[in-house]
């Protein structure tokens, strides 16, 4: 027969085996949940890596597409300046300016673009006799389009009012104009031929390099200068910028 200690015992066993299963319980759940927030956390930080990456690959894809695209642009207008005329100056506009435009490697606007406005100054002149850079070289009067690279007036100012940020080069103003321009040449001019001496001047210091190279930059002073009498071109004296470039 079973006392009533030995019950009240046996209780006690019971309850304490049955606390003991339960803090076992609650042990393994939290390592379970502390198990899960570790993997959830991964999972969460791999998601935002991989997010990230892909965003920084992307950015990368499009900057790549983007320079390409510029690339070839520049390659467009150095070719197109290479093929231009070479027939005697002064050269009127072309007829089809979109085209034009579009051998520069660039496209028409509707509007002027803000994100990129920058002025420089192109002469050019022939034993002393100045070649004028006509008004509205890139512009459309027609259609009121124009390109990011342009003129307004007969000031020989090129106007580089781009929406986007990016390199222009004097190629493509001569695209645009469809003039030969080269290492040495220029319209009809080829340096050494017949006495003929062409020379190029980046803010009165000699430019050695293919001039369809030179950047575009602010305020900066671009001359191509012609003898055909077998004299040294000399820079001519620097440009005086009027007010509001």
């Amino acid at each position: 027969m079973v006392t009533k200690a030995e019950s009240r015992n046996a209780a006690r066993e019971k309850a304490a085996a049955q606390r003991a299963a339960l803090a076992a319980r609650q042990r393994r759940n939290r390592r379970i949940a502390v198990a899960a927030v570790v993997v959830g956390t991964v999972v969460v930080a791999g998601g935002v890596v991989l997010g990230v990456e892909s965003g920084i690959a992307a950015s990368a894809t499009a900057a790549t597409r983007a320079a390409a695209m510029i690339g070839t642009a520049d390659r467009t207008a150095e070719a197109s300046a290479a093929a231009g005329r070479t027939t005697a100056a002064p050269w009127a506009l072309p007829a089809d300016v979109e085209s034009a435009v579009r051998s520069a490697g660039l496209s028409m606007l509707t509007t002027e673009g803000t994100a990129l406005h920058i002025h420089q100054h192109l002469s050019i002149t022939v034993d002393g006799k100045a070649i004028t850079v006509p008004a509205d070289l890139g512009i459309d009067v027609a259609t009121q389009q124009l390109s990011a690279l342009h003129t307004h007036d007969t000031s020989g100012i090129l106007h580089v009012e781009s929406p986007v940020q990016r390199t222009f080069h004097l190629a493509q103003a001569f695209a645009e104009w469809d003039v030969r321009l080269g290492k040495g040449e220029i319209g009809p001019w080829v340096d050494g031929k017949g006495g003929t001496r062409v020379a190029v001047f980046v803010d009165g210091k000699p430019y050695a390099g293919d001039p369809r190279a030179i950047v575009l930059k602010s305020h900066e002073d671009i001359d191509v200068v012609v003898t055909t009498d077998g004299t040294t071109p000399k820079a001519p004296a620097a440009f005086v910028w009027p007010s509001g470039y």
